[in-house]
């Protein structure tokens, strides 16, 4: 599982290292709107199967002032379960601040926490397998944007919720083929979970 998506991640990676026509501004910019499609696999231990889910979602980001940023995200995913009957879904909402400053030139270093809320829903026709819970996520990351327009980010997050602890590390690079939109790929590995996104950014 962690192979194929590894051996995806590096391919678009090549492909996004084609230079383009046009240096663009090399500042990094904290507010965009961004659209998200995410294939996430669950391994459930236990199981002899994996599950699978797709999902979609957006981040809006948007500058306070020159080292703080409004944070909004929301990604709500489909699984289908091991025996491929039934489909559960899950819904996760972040709102939060961005803290960030230059380390060096071209390259931020950034601070994330965000209050979060979590909701499943099984479907099993029981509402009683229905959860939601209320919890914090903290990050640190960096951000690094070249002249020919790609954009790289790597970053660490600790979510708490639902009475458990869970660490997730994040891999991003995008490319802007206009001075304001981008097109971007994105990697997820948590403690039982790998995901992989596609999305396309508009800076504000």
């Amino acid at each position: 599982m962690l192979n194929s998506v590894s051996s995806r991640i590096i391919v678009s990676l090549l492909v996004l290292l084609i230079p383009v026509s046009k240096a663009w501004s090399v500042e990094v910019n904290y507010s965009y709107l961004e659209m998200n499609i995410v294939t996430t696999t669950v391994d459930l231990g236990s199981s002899t199967e994996d599950i699978e889910g797709n999902g979609f979602g957006f981040s809006l980001s948007l500058d306070i002032n020159s080292h703080l940023a409004f944070s909004l995200s929301v990604i709500s995913t489909t699984f289908r379960t091991f025996q491929g009957i039934e489909v559960d879904t899950s819904k996760k909402t972040d709102l939060g601040l961005i803290a960030h400053t230059t380390l060096a030139p071209a390259t931020d270093i950034f601070a994330n926490l965000s209050a979060t809320k979590a909701e499943v829903d099984v479907a099993d026709g029981s509402a009683a397998d229905d959860d939601s819970d209320y919890g914090t996520v903290f990050g640190v990351g960096l951000r690094h944007k070249g002249r020919n327009g790609l954009e790289l980010e790597l970053a660490g997050y600790n979510t708490e919720v639902f009475d458990s602890t869970t660490f997730s590390y994040n891999l991003s690079a995008r490319l802007f083929f206009k001075k304001v939109f981008s097109a971007g790929i994105g990697y997820i590995s948590s403690d039982n979970a790998d995901s992989f996104l596609l999305n396309a950014r508009m800076d504000i």
